[in-house]
Order: C-alpha cells, then sequence, then structure tokens
C-alpha cells in the first residue's frame, strides 16, 4: 500500500463509508491500472475489483461498465439520473452549476464503487478514511470524473488541478463557474456535410461553450444552396399579423386599457386599416383569426398570444429593423410597435426594409436551435437558464426561424420546434 495512504485531519472517524466516481473513460483495463497505480498495487489482468488492506480498515473498489450487461446498464442508468435528482433540485445553488454537474454526471460511461470498512469494530480509521479519499481524488482527474462523497451530499471534482467542491447539498461550491466540457473540433458525423454547415456549427457551438452554455451535438439545418427561405412579402405578413394579434391581446389584458373583446377588435380594425390592411385574412393565420373571432376567448389564450411580440422582434430582425441579442430578458415591446409605426402597408414595407441574408438567417437559426435544446434540457431538469436564457423568448425565435426556413414545410400554426 501506498505510503503516505494516511493523513490524519483530526476528526472521529466512521467504521464505513461508500463513495461513487462517475467517469467518462469507458476502458475498463486503463480504469483498473489507474486505480492499482494510485494504491501502489500491482496491476490486475483481469477483473472489474480492486481490493487493498490497509492498517485498520479494507477498501474494495468496483467499476462497473453499462456495456458489461443488462444489470450493470440498468444500475449506472439508475445511479446517474438519481445523482441528478438530486443535485438539481437544490434550492440554494447556482443554477448553470447545478445544469452543468448533471450533464457531467450524465456524460459517465462507467461508475466506480469505493466501499471501506474497519477490519476491527472501533478502530481509529480516520487517518486511512483520509489518505484514501486524496487517492480517488487523484483517479478522479485521471477518469475525468465527479466524486460523490458524504453520502452523496457532496459532489468533487478537480478543476485547473485543484480538489473543489462542485456542489454541496446545502448549495455551496468553490467554483464561480463549473463548464467541464471540450468542444469537438472534428466530429466525425460532420464529414457528409457541406462546409457551410461545419463552419455554421463551429461558430455557434464555440460562441455557446464560451457563455458556459453546453449543447450536445444536434442534426444540422439546410445549407445556403439547397434551403428555400420565406419571400419578404411572406414575411411582412407575417410581421403585421403576429403585432396585430399582440396588440389585440395587449388591449384586453392591460390594466390601465383592459378593452373588452369587442373594444380590442375595434381597436385593432384601426390598426389594420392604418397599416393598409383591408382583409385580416391577408395577414392572418386561420388560428388567429379564430382567436380573434372568438366572442370569449381564454384569458390563457390572451396570455399566449402577447408572447407574439417575440416572434415580431424576430421577424423586424429578419427585415432589417431589429439588432440581434441573445433571448436573455424579453424584447422592448414600445420599440418594436415603434419600429412598425412609419409603414402604411406590406408593399411599403417590402420597399424600404432589406432582408438579412440566408446565411445570417442560417446562423440564427441554427443558435437558436442549439440555445432551445439547453433550455429545454434544463426544463426537464426543473431549473432555469443556462446562462440566463429566457425559455419562453429561445421558443418564440426557434418557431419563427423555423417558419422562415421551412423547416418541415409546415405553415404558420403547425411549425414544430423540437429539440
Amino acid at each position: 500500500m501506498k505510503k503516505g495512504w494516511k493523513k490524519n485531519r483530526g476528526k472521529k472517524a466512521p467504521q464505513s463509508e461508500v463513495w461513487a466516481i462517475f467517469c467518462r473513460e469507458d476502458n475498463l483495463d486503463r480504469i483498473r491500472n489507474i486505480i492499482c497505480d494510485a494504491f501502489e498495487v500491482e496491476r490486475l489482468d483481469g477483473g472489474s475489483k480492486v481490493k487493498v488492506t490497509g492498517e485498520n480498515c479494507s477498501v474494495e473498489v468496483i467499476v462497473l461498465l453499462p456495456s458489461m450487461g443488462e444489470d450493470e446498464k440498468k444500475f449506472v442508468f439508475d445511479e446517474k439520473n438519481a445523482m441528478c435528482g438530486f443535485y438539481s433540485q437544490l434550492p440554494e445553488a447556482d443554477e448553470d452549476i447545478k445544469i452543468n454537474l448533471c450533464h457531467h454526471i450524465q456524460q459517465a460511461r462507467a461508475f466506480i464503487s469505493v466501499c471501506i470498512e474497519a477490519l476491527e469494530e472501533g478502530a481509529d480509521m480516520q487517518a486511512d478514511l483520509d489518505g484514501v479519499r486524496d487517492l480517488m481524488v487523484k483517479v478522479t482527474e485521471q477518469v475525468e470524473g465527479v466524486f460523490i462523497v458524504e453520502h452523496g451530499a457532496v459532489a468533487l471534482g478537480v478543476v485547473d488541478g485543484c480538489e473543489s467542491v462542485i456542489l454541496s447539498a446545502d448549495g455551496r461550491s468553490d467554483l464561480e463557474s463549473y463548464f467541464p466540457f471540450t468542444l469537438e473540433e472534428h466530429p466525425k458525423f460532420l464529414e457528409g456535410c457541406t462546409e457551410g454547415q461545419k463552419k455554421r456549427r463551429d461558430r455557434n457551438m464555440k460562441y455557446l461553450f464560451d457563455r458556459g452554455i453546453y449543447v450536445c451535438e444536434l442534426p444540422l439545418n439546410e445549407d445556403e444552396e439547397s434551403v428555400s427561405l420565406r419571400s419578404k412579402e411572406e414575411v411582412a405578413r407575417r410581421m403585421l399579423g403576429v403585432l396585430a394579434t399582440a396588440l389585440y391581446s395587449e388591449a384586453m389584458l392591460n390594466p390601465a386599457e383592459h378593452m373588452t373583446v369587442t373594444e380590442a377588435g375595434e381597436f385593432i380594425g384601426r390598426v389594420m386599416g392604418g397599416l393598409g390592411i383591408e382583409d385580416p385574412e391577408e395577414i392572418l393565420t386561420p388560428e388567429e383569426l379564430a382567436y380573434l373571432r372568438d366572442d370569449a376567448p381564454e384569458e390563457q389564450t390572451k396570455i399566449d398570444y402577447s408572447w407574439n411580440y417575440e416572434h415580431l422582434y424576430l421577424l423586424e430582425w429578419i427585415l432589417g429593423l431589429a439588432e440581434w441579442n441573445d433571448p436573455v430578458e424579453i424584447c422592448d415591446v414600445g420599440l418594436m410597435v415603434r419600429n412598425i409605426k412609419g409603414f402604411h402597408s406590406v408593399e411599403e414595407i417590402c420597399e424600404k426594409t432589406t432582408m438579412r441574408s440566408p446565411s445570417e438567417i442560417l446562423d440564427k437559426a441554427d443558435l437558436i436551435y442549439r440555445m432551445d435544446w439547453a433550455a429545454v434540457d434544463a426544463r426537464i431538469h426543473r431549473m432555469s437558464g443556462p446562462a440566463g436564457l429566457v425559455h419562453g423568448v429561445v421558443q418564440a425565435r426557434h418557431k419563427t426561424l423555423n417558419w422562415m426556413i421551412r423547416f418541415g414545410g409546415d405553415e404558420w400554426d403547425d411549425v414544430d420546434t423540437p429539440t
């Protein structure tokens, strides 16, 4: 056994401990060798267990990989989900650290259990425990793992060469941020993609990773040569349609206005008239028309349509009327409305605006798709974020851009935003 294995820290010793490491390394031989080297015992030729006996305790380290069988696969799966479920729900913890810790655990390809037992009842084994813990921290670093101690209450890791508390049950962390991910530069699945698609993926993934937003690899949208974008006239009409429904909802929801359905309908009629729209069907979808013709729309429906301001922002961006900003706050509603006030017809909008290039639109469609994956993933874990992303804003932009690039070939009411 390694010299210096014992390290007295003056604490009362428990008689047993069970720890765990979730690691990215999935080569059993390499993991076993790392463990044997840490304890300075002879490397084993096979098996998934390493047993070491010290002065006061025995240590059994067991490595489990999903590839070993269905039971092992289920066990590792359940352990990962249990740990993520625990850490994701800590109320006082930093949201970004929580989500990235969960991603790290979910990426584990192997599970290492560390069982320590006293050889004799009442043995003073604190020094042994501390020494084993230090050795397992070193193992954790080499297998790119997360080390779970104190009955699952503390997740440790090695960050910038230093042992650190990633997250503890009381929400404490030694870190201001935690992002244990490296962007793969030339993933194999990109081999059949165009250069434009590859560059777009590389730019957007780097952009997200630089901001601490983890996203897994996702399918790529079409490139400039094959995509069929909506026309400028379609964008202009859709812009006026979402404006009308957003204003209609606000007129009824805003306490200062609190219009009746009839009053709101008359108000929107005047707005559309000022924009040169004689027939609502020129700019509204079937579902939007049904909403405006409903004598008693439900409160939630009004709220849902008030989010159309976020679609309005993105459509204005497409026509060069607004500058891009990341979806970390709701848009400036007043500014979005003022941007359109000077126009009096669809034709005038088309005349006086310049639509952004296919490359710009595809860049943002790819970026927002990835952001929506991150937002949905956080929501699945019942967390906010990451990096301040506002889920409703992200989803609205995703729908608008999917409509713009004709994702799935669907019209507005049926546009899907799968992640």
